[in-house]
C-alpha cells in the first residue's frame, strides 16, 4: 500500500475526500476534507485511532491545522502522554461553571460577575447533562446559532393610554456583539478547564467563527427631539426620569454609572458628582451645572425616604432603580423618538454637543472617561467641520 491512500465518498450532504497517512503500526492519522452540499462550507476534520481506543477527532478550517493536531495527538499517544478523556469524561459543563465563578469571576465587580454567571447560566442549559469531553465544535456552533435566532423582552408590559389595553413588552433579537460576548465568556471558561485544570487538551470554541458586529451608534437628539424628550420624562409616572436624562446628556455618563450614584458622592455646592464604579474602574468626578444641577437640588430635596442612592427603588426596596426601561420607552414614545434610539444614545448626544462647540477629541474623551482616543474617533468629522469654520475665519481676518 501506497504512503497515502486516497478514498472518495458521500455521506448525508457532505462530499468528502479522506486522506490517510500511515502511522507507526497501532494507529493512523487521518484527515476529512468535507464540503458541505447546502451550505458550500469547507472543513477539515482529524482523526486519530489507537488499539483498543475509539478515535479522537476534530474539526479546522485549514488542513494545515488539521494535520498539525493529529500530528501532536499521535506524538503524544507514542510517548504515553495522552491521557484525554479520563477527566473531561468525569467532569460536567455545570461543575466547571461552578468552579470557574467561584475562582475567576469571584475577582470581577458585582457587575461584571452578575453578566458573566448569566452568559454561563446560558451555556450550561445548553450543554446540559454533557461532560466537557461531551463539548464539541460543532455543539458550540449549533448553540451560536440559537443564541442568535432567540429573542427576549426588555421592560414589562404596560397600558396604552388612549386604549387602556395591556401593551406587552417589546421583543427585541440579539446583536452580533451580544451573541460574541457570550462566545467569549464560554471560550473564556473552557481555556480555564485546559490551562489551570488541564481538563481538556484543546479549546472547543478556539475554530468558532464570530457574529458581525455593526459599527458603533452615533446616534443623537437634535434640539427639537431634545426638548420634546424631556418634557415627556416631566410626564413620566417615575418623576426622577427627567432628572437622570439630563445628567446623562449634560455629562455623558453611562446608565449603569448614572444609575449607581449615592448622596454621599455627589457635591451639590460645589457642583460634582464621584463615580466610584465605571466601565474602566477608574474613578471620574462628574462637572455638575445648568438644569441638570437645579434638578438634582430639586430631587435632593423631595428625598422623602432618606435613601443612600440618587435614583432609588420607586417601591421602597434596597438598591438603585436598575429596571426603569418601561418609563424610557414610554417616554420615548411620548416624544414621538422612534428608530431604536437607546438610552446610551444620550452619552452620544453629550459628545456630539461637545464637538459642535469646538472641544478636541482629547476632550471629548477626557468628559466621557475613554482611555485612548479610539472610541471618540466617531466624532471626528464633527470636530473637523468646526476646524474649517475656525481656520476660515483666521483667513478672513489675516487676509490669506
Amino acid at each position: 500500500m501506497s504512503r497515502r491512500s486516497f478514498a472518495m465518498f458521500r455521506f448525508g450532504t457532505h462530499s468528502a475526500q479522506l486522506i490517510a497517512p500511515r502511522g507507526a503500526g497501532v494507529h493512523m492519522p487521518t484527515i476529512q476534507r468535507i464540503v458541505s452540499k447546502r451550505t458550500g462550507e469547507l472543513i477539515y476534520r482529524a482523526q486519530v485511532r489507537k488499539k483498543g481506543r475509539s478515535a479522537e477527532s476534530a474539526n479546522f478550517p485549514s488542513r494545515k491545522e488539521a494535520k498539525e493536531w493529529a500530528a501532536s495527538i499521535e506524538s503524544a499517544i507514542r510517548e504515553n502522554r495522552y491521557f484525554p478523556h479520563a477527566a473531561a469524561k468525569r467532569t460536567s459543563f455545570d461543575a466547571l461553571a461552578e468552579d470557574y465563578s467561584a475562582t475567576v469571576l469571584i475577582e470581577f465587580d458585582e457587575k461584571g460577575k452578575a453578566t458573566r454567571e448569566r452568559q454561563l447560566k446560558w451555556w450550561s442549559e445548553q450543554f446540559s447533562g454533557l461532560s466537557l469531553a461531551d463539548i464539541t465544535p460543532d455543539r458550540v456552533s449549533q448553540a451560536r446559532d440559537k443564541l442568535a435566532a432567540e429573542t427576549y423582552t426588555k421592560g414589562k408590559p404596560r397600558k396604552d393610554k388612549k386604549t387602556g389595553a395591556l401593551v406587552p413588552a417589546k421583543e427585541y433579537k440579539r446583536t452580533g456583539a451580544t451573541v460574541n460576548r457570550y462566545i467569549a465568556c464560554l471560550s473564556a471558561a473552557l481555556s480555564f478547564a485546559m490551562k489551570e485544570r488541564q481538563l481538556i487538551d484543546r479549546n472547543p470554541v478556539s475554530n468558532i467563527s464570530r457574529k458581525k458586529e455593526p459599527r458603533g451608534r452615533t446616534r443623537f437628539l437634535s434640539d427639537d427631539d431634545r426638548a420634546a424628550l424631556l418634557d415627556a420624562c416631566a410626564q413620566s409616572a417615575w418623576a426622577p426620569l427627567r432628572t437622570l436624562v439630563l445628567l446623562a446628556i449634560t455629562t455623558g455618563a453611562r446608565k449603569g454609572e448614572l444609575i449607581g450614584l449615592r448622596w454621599s458622592d455627589v457635591d451639590l455646592k460645589k457642583g460634582r458628582a464621584l463615580l466610584r464604579e465605571t466601565k474602566n474602574d477608574e474613578q471620574r468626578v462628574l462637572p455638575l451645572a445648568g438644569k441638570a444641577l437645579e434638578a438634582l437640588r430639586e430631587l435632593k430635596l423631595q428625598n422623602s425616604a432618606r435613601s443612600e442612592y440618587v435614583f432609588p427603588q420607586p417601591s421602597g426596596l434596597p438598591g438603585p432603580y436598575v429596571h426603569f426601561d418601561a418609563h424610557w420607552y414610554a417616554a420615548l414614545e411620548t416624544a414621538g423618538i422612534g428608530g431604536g434610539f437607546h438610552f446610551h444614545d444620550l452619552r452620544h448626544t453629550c459628545a456630539s454637543y461637545l464637538a459642535k462647540q469646538g472641544c478636541s477629541l482629547l476632550e471629548i474623551a477626557n468628559v466621557l472617561g475613554h482611555k485612548t482616543l479610539a472610541m471618540v474617533k466617531r466624532y471626528a468629522h464633527l470636530v473637523d467641520d468646526d476646524k474649517a469654520k475656525v481656520i476660515e475665519r483666521m483667513i478672513a481676518a489675516k487676509g490669506l
